[in-house]
Parts: structure tokens; sequence; C-alpha cells
């Protein structure tokens, strides 16, 4: 190539600016180390930058709740930053155990960690953050900093909204009676079901499926049916749409209307909440996706943002949601 040693050393260490290598120079070294094959080492990189170039996803074992498509958005924002993604899963006592997360990042050479625990985290474990100065973002939990979460809210106004602008008027809110779920999606899809209603002078109905679906003594019947069924028997105040929390939900209430005799959507419209269309057990879904691959692409922005200054505390970031047609929406019978 008829370059010193030195000359490509630089460029391969990234150092051809400081060096004030000629920018052809640089192209003609990075196209023959391609031609070769060529990688960094990447414990020398890690020494000479001061990071590894690792990024750890922690799962709790309570709010395991990792999609597809944020798997997707995670490991492909990491790739297109030349990083890689590590994933480890425990129960949340470790998690707020005050050694566990120094030593992982430790263990696993990373330099900053997504938190995938939507459900009780815990005041202690921010602090010991902070004071750390680890490198820290949240993923599907609203808190005022280092979060990002899809507008929940908006979903249920957007969803509403969509079911009143195709005509209904009596529109009921199903979701399942769990008291030991706090997740905020919980409370945010309803109150934006709700605001939407109120604002155009209708009535909210909600109606909450029990948690505990067995019958004893009746292992055929499932309660969450039952339940469903009785929100469909009425007669003249009958429901003409059904907002569902998530899939569950729209599958019970799918189940009894097939029971009763109701077309779908023909005479009652279901829409519900999930990370994409769903035509597994049914015609697709009119669905509001939560949009899971842009909050895992966000959160590694985020992240990278964090390592660069941990001690700042970043805004929450909240991911705008999305209506996806499907085939379970449409004007209600006249």
């Amino acid at each position: 190539m008829g370059l010193s040693r030195a000359t490509v050393t630089h460029v391969l260490n990234g150092r051809a600016a400081e060096q004030r290598i000629r920018p052809e120079t640089q192209r003609r070294v990075l196209e023959v180390a391609q031609e070769m094959g060529y990688r960094a080492n990447a414990s020398a990189r890690a020494v000479r930058a001061g990071r590894f170039g690792n990024l750890a996803l922690i799962q709790s074992l309570l709010g395991a709740y990792l999609p597809r498509e944020l798997l997707h958005g995670l490991t492909k924002a990491t790739a297109d930053g030349d990083l890689h993604l590590v994933l480890t899963q425990v129960p949340d006592d470790v998690i707020d155990d005050a050694s566990y997360l120094p030593h992982t990042m430790r263990a696993l050479s990373a330099d900053g960690v997504l938190i995938n625990r939507h459900v009780g985290f815990s005041q202690p474990l921010l602090d010991r953050i902070h004071r750390l100065r680890i490198p820290a973002v949240f993923l599907n939990v609203r808190q005022d900093f280092d979060c990002i979460h899809p507008d929940e809210r908006m979903g249920g106004r957007i969803a509403a909204e969509f079911l009143l602008g195709l005509g209904h008027e009596r529109i009921a809110y199903l979701d399942t009676e769990d008291p030991g779920n706090q997740h905020f999606s919980k409370r945010d899809r309803r109150a934006g079901y709700e605001q939407a209603v109120l604002s155009a002078g209708k009535a909210p109905r909600v109606h909450l499926l029990p948690r505990e679906w067995r019958t004893p003594g009746k292992p055929s019947t499932d309660r969450r049916v039952e339940s469903a069924r009785s929100l469909l028997l009425a007669r003249d105040d009958r429901p003409t749409a059904v907002l569902a929390y998530e899939l569950a939900e729209a599958m019970a209430v799918v189940h009894a209307a097939h029971l009763l005799g109701l077309r779908i959507p023909e005479d009652l419209s279901v829409l519900l909440f999930h990370n994409r269309i769903d035509d597994r057990y049914f015609f697709p879904f009119h669905t509001v996706s939560n949009v899971m691959e842009e909050v895992g692409a966000g959160a590694v922005g985020m992240l990278l943002e964090k390592i660069g200054s941990p001690e700042v505390p970043l805004p929450a970031r909240v991911v705008p949601v999305t209506l996806l047609g499907g085939a379970t929406c449409m004007p209600p019978p006249p």
C-alpha cells in the first residue's frame, strides 16, 4: 500500500484527524482493511476510549414484558451504533440489592443499563443509581426522569375518539380486576377513554373482568367470558363497541359475543391495545399500538446520552402511539 506502519495504525485506531492524515489516505487504509476482514481489538479499543461498547438489558422476572418489537428496536439501535446488547434476567429482590447493579456492570463490561422493570421499582434503587452515577434508563415506566414509555393516555383517547367518529354512543371499556398490577397503563388507558367519552357528552362505562377465571367444579367455564357475556346481555343499553385493555380482555368479549350470536363487527365493534395487529385467534383486530420498536430505539439513544453525562437527569420521553386499522370495527347497526 506504500504507507508507513504508523500511518496505518493511526487510521485504524481512530487518530487520523489528530495526526492530520489526508482523507484520501484514510479511505485507502479503510478499504484495504475491509477487504482483509480487519476488526479492531475490542479490549484495546475499550482501554483507549474508556468504554466497552456494551449495553446491558436487565430484565425483571416480575415485569417480563419483552415483545419482539421492543427487542428489535433495542438490537437494531445498538447495532447501528456499533454496540453490543447483553441481557440478564433476575428477580426483583436481586435488582434491589445494593451491590447488584455495580457488580453487573463490571461482570458484563457494560457502559450503561436499560432496566425493563415496569412494576414495583423502588425509590432506594433510583437513589442508588443517581448516587453511584450509573447510566441507567427505565423502559416502559412513567417517572419524571430517565425513562421512556408510550403515551398510553393518548392511546385511550384516540381509540375512543375513533369509535365515536364511527357513530358509536355506547362504548364500554373492558379491563381485568387486578389490584396488584400498578402499571401506569392500567390508569392511563382508562383515563384517556373516559376523557374522550365525557368530552363527547357520553357516559363512560367501565366493566372489569374477574382476575380468577376458573370455576370450581366447572372446568369448561371461564368466569371472564361469563362476565363479558353479562355486559353484552343488556338489551336497551348494550354496548355497540368495546375498547379492551389488551388481548385477553378482547378475546373474552369475542367469545361472549359468539355465544350470544353477535357478529363482529356488524353487531359489535372491538378495539384493543397491543404491540401489533394480532390475527392469531380471529381476523385482524383494530389496534392501538404501543410502538414498542420506537420505545426500544429511543431508549438506546437516551442511554447513550446518559453514558456521556450520567449525573444529568434526562426528562422522561413520551412516545406517541398509533392506531392500526384492522377488521373489527365499523359504524353501529341502525
